[in-house]
């Protein structure tokens, strides 16, 4: 407001300047008072218009007011956004599967043993007790019986072999029983069959000097492919077929000599028959019966020597009907 009338008064004194420079300089006062009044009034009135002109410039637009006012929200209105804390999510907390523990070990119950009873002492126990006190001079009132027990055997040795001895295992396993008898200072160990028919005396075999061999595994019997029965033709002094042997029976003398026997090295004597294996390997030949001694049933081997007496229960239908090999007698 203070700016308008301002305006106002500036306006008004230029106009009066300017109506008393148009005068001539020579117009007295009377004329000039004259003059003065028209234009007063002329300068009124166009005053008046040019107030009204500014003031209608310089007062606000009512309908922009109220667009502006419809466009913006008022103070009241617009509420300031409110600062909100930053909340840092807290990542869950997850079981993370660790590594299995090993599984304990399951506890083995210890199997309780069952007491077993003695079995009965058999009638050959009473006969090497009396044995002893007659061969041997030991005082029969200190023996005594240490031990009485039922075994298996897979030999007919019944588990004490004499050296360089193959045994009958077609029928294994063998039952039997083992005892024990003592006098305090020493022990002897008995193996009897079942039917106490036959005892082996353990503690009197004497240890035999020689190698422990397996002619079926060394020689792979197990590999065979055939077996001949050979025969000595005395005569020339060489071997001739006897006779092809069947697969079971070539199989028998396979697991006959398939043993752990300590054998001795020895000159093969002159043999009456040989056995002939062909085997993916090769060949060998099993030389037995020496001449001068048909029942020991001596068996040779790459220069090892051990006795089979039950090689003859499988090769005598071989032999049947032929006359019995005769040596040649010497010439005069």
């Amino acid at each position: 407001m203070v700016t308008l009338l301002h305006h106002r008064t500036k306006l008004n004194l230029r106009i009066r300047r300017n109506l008393l420079i148009t005068l001539p300089p020579n117009t007295d006062v009377t004329e000039r008072s004259q003059v003065k009044s028209p234009l007063r009034t002329a300068a009124i009135f166009m005053l008046a218009f040019i107030l009204i002109t500014i003031v209608a410039s310089c007062s606000p637009d009512k309908s922009d007011d109220d667009q502006t006012s419809t466009n913006q929200p008022s103070a009241t209105s617009q509420v300031a956004p409110t600062a909100q804390p930053t909340v840092t999510p807290v990542p869950t907390a997850t079981n993370t599967p660790g590594p299995t523990p090993p599984p304990a070990p399951t506890a083995t119950p210890t199997p309780i043993p069952i007491a077993t009873p003695m079995p009965k002492a058999p009638p050959s126990l009473a006969l090497e007790m009396g044995r002893l006190f007659v061969e041997k001079g030991i005082d029969f009132s200190t023996i005594y019986t240490v031990s009485i027990g039922a075994y298996e055997w897979p030999t007919a040795a019944l588990g004490c072999p004499d050296p360089g001895a193959f045994y009958d295992n077609s029928d294994a396993p063998y039952s039997g029983l083992e005892y024990v008898l003592s006098n305090g200072l020493q022990t002897w160990e008995y193996h009897s069959t079942a039917d106490d028919s036959h005892v082996v005396r353990c503690s009197e075999i004497e240890a035999a000097y020689g190698v422990v061999k397996n002619m079926a595994d060394e020689a792979d019997l197990r590999l065979r492919t055939s077996a001949t029965l050979m025969r000595r033709d005395f005569s020339t002094g060489s071997f001739e077929v006897r006779r092809k042997m069947s697969a079971e029976d070539a199989g028998q003398v396979a697991n006959l000599l398939n043993q752990n026997v300590v054998l001795t090295l020895s000159a093969p004597c002159e043999t009456v028959f040989r056995i002939d294996f062909t085997t993916q390997n090769g060949k060998s030949e099993f030389e037995f019966i020496c001449a001068n001694n048909y029942k020991a049933f001596d068996v040779y081997w790459n220069g090892f020597h051990g006795t089979a007496p039950t090689l003859g229960n499988i090769i005598g239908p071989y032999l049947t009907g032929d006359p019995i090999p005769t040596l040649p007698t010497a010439t005069p």
